[in-house]
């Protein structure tokens, strides 16, 4: 794994708004244009959920909710393991801007979480070409900043604002027949966060705390396949659910119990396998 180095601000005035609203395309020869633009990773068909897997869906967790647990566990600040906000301009297909959206939105939700003002706003850039370009566009106004402002501090409402605005962006998603891009994006939030965790894991000095933050994700790892199950004869989605399917043994291989305290060979060999994953959406 790479070399990390941590960095810490004096700014305390920080705070995450991702808004996405809806819009559709401008006219039908902007259509036509994107269709021809299209690749063979491109997400083509829709498979029709079950309704347990819509309701899992809809219900996934947002990133918030293991940064707020990093946070809480007096985990540090690493900017260097997140996704760099430099990277957004490489991700040309659908797919891969989807997983990466995902991807961005938990590295968002730790910088925000951990009120780092300068990165917040890289990675809110980095979210909003995104969902823009996936045509889910995100929202900049004086009412917005008015939010931020109001909330900075008063991270019960921020988070409850964020876990709405996904819950909007999930039923958009799914009223307009997109459930891929929906499950894209929760598989990239989802394997983001467990990286995140597992990278501090490695460096704490005692990850007592952090290990028991990465037991508790096997629940949404299993919500998550079980979505993924779905998409299982997809050629284009197989991949993904192969890639997830591998972190697996994260709660089978490593002797991961809740209270204690993880041996630093086991710690790291998380991290990497974690890391693995991880980059086989954000190369």
């Amino acid at each position: 794994m790479k070399a990390f180095t941590t960095k810490f601000s004096g700014s305390l005035l920080a705070a995450l708004i991702l808004v996405l609203t809806f819009s559709g395309c401008n006219n039908a020869a902007n259509q036509d244009k994107k269709a021809n633009e299209a690749t063979a990773d491109t997400v083509k068909k829709e498979v029709t959920l079950s309704p347990e897997s819509q309701s899992l869906l809809y219900q996934f967790p947002t990133p918030f909710e293991v940064t707020t647990l990093l946070e809480n566990a007096k985990a540090g600040f690493i900017f260097d393991i997140t996704n760099s906000p430099d990277n957004v301009g490489k991700y040309a297909t659908e797919k891969a801007k989807a997983l990466n959206l995902g991807v961005y939105s938990a590295d968002l939700s730790y910088s925000a979480t951990y009120n780092r003002t300068d990165e917040t706003n890289k990675f809110l850039g980095a979210t909003n070409k995104l969902a823009d370009e996936l045509g889910i566009a995100g929202v900049y106004d004086n009412t917005l900043f008015e939010k931020v402002k109001k909330y900075s501090n008063k991270k019960d409402s921020l988070v409850a604002t964020i876990n709405k605005v996904f819950g909007m962006t999930n039923d958009f998603l799914s009223k307009n027949n997109r459930n891929q891009i929906a499950v894209l994006i929760a598989t990239g939030a989802f394997t983001e966060g467990l990286y995140l965790a597992a990278s501090l894991n490695e460096v704490a000095k005692d990850n007592t705390r952090i290990t028991e933050i990465i037991a508790k994700q096997k629940n949404n790892y299993d919500k998550l396949l079980t979505i993924l199950q779905a998409y299982n004869t997809d050629s284009n989605m197989k991949p993904v659910a192969d890639a997830v399917a591998k972190l697996q043994v994260v709660w089978t291989n490593y002797d991961i119990v809740p209270g204690k305290k993880l041996a630093q060979q086991k710690a790291a060999g998380i991290s990497e396998l974690t890391e693995s994953v991880r980059l086989t959406f954000t190369k």
